[in-house]
């Protein structure tokens, strides 16, 4: 056999081999990114088994953050468009539930029982003073969406934590005063505002939870009810 010969047949082995080896490698592109799946429907990479529930509850926890985020920079698009940025409106901003480094949602002195309870007591306050959003003139379908995560959400905690009704703590503060314009205003970007930071912070300890070893979670929960660090 020729040299030349040797060369194609060499070629054609190569070419057989490199072909095989392409028909194996799995096809992804069809796949839908994660921020565009259902958040009902939002399965693993490999599509096989659905998502287990704490999974599902920081998808929640996102897309509320994503929703609130948006209705916040509509908001202040709208009523503060002189002001350069949110940084302005730092001086006027009301006080509004928050979660706090006691709260063990960070991962220096992590909870998840505490943790829980309180996104579900921050939550609760949001939800339930969400009718001053209701009344503006905002993407409506995005105000009931987050009205509708909310409610979600905070059921799945219920759940979880085995909460008798009228047994959770709540914030105690006073009636939202919005006596003029400019205080309407202000208070509407005020519950926008610190909403969106709460989700973020739920989201994340929520991820964090949903990642954590079993053993770890199971330790965790098991701790006593009344105990803490300190007493912020």
């Amino acid at each position: 056999m020729s040299s030349a010969q040797n060369a194609a047949l060499f070629l054609s082995v190569v070419l057989a081999v490199f072909i095989s080896l392409v028909d194996a490698v799995p096809a992804y592109s069809g796949l839908a990114e994660l921020s565009e799946t259902s958040r009902d429907e939002v399965q693993d990479v490999e599509g096989k088994s659905p998502l287990s529930e704490r999974q599902k509850w920081y998808l929640t926890a996102r897309d509320l953050h994503r929703d609130v985020k948006t209705l916040r920079d509509q908001q202040f698009e709208r009523d503060f468009r002189e002001m350069v940025n949110m940084t302005a409106c730092e001086g006027v901003r009301i006080k509004t539930p928050l979660l706090r480094p006691s709260d063990g949602c960070l991962s220096r002195n992590f909870s998840t029982e505490r943790c829980l309870s309180r996104i579900y007591i921050v939550l609760s306050w949001y939800r339930e003073n969400w009718s001053i959003i209701e009344k503006e003139n905002l993407t409506s379908s995005l105000v009931k969406d987050v009205k509708h995560g909310s409610k979600r959400l905070l059921e799945a905690i219920h759940r979880q934590l085995q909460i008798a009704d009228g047994q959770e703590d709540q914030i105690s503060s006073a009636p939202l005063s919005v006596r003029s314009t400019w205080t309407h205003k202000t208070t509407v970007h005020s519950i926008l505002f610190n909403f969106s930071s709460v989700m973020i912070d739920s989201y994340r300890a929520l991820h964090y939870i949903s990642k954590r070893k079993a053993a770890h979670r199971a330790k965790d929960t098991k701790r006593p009810a009344n105990w803490s660090s300190d007493k912020n």
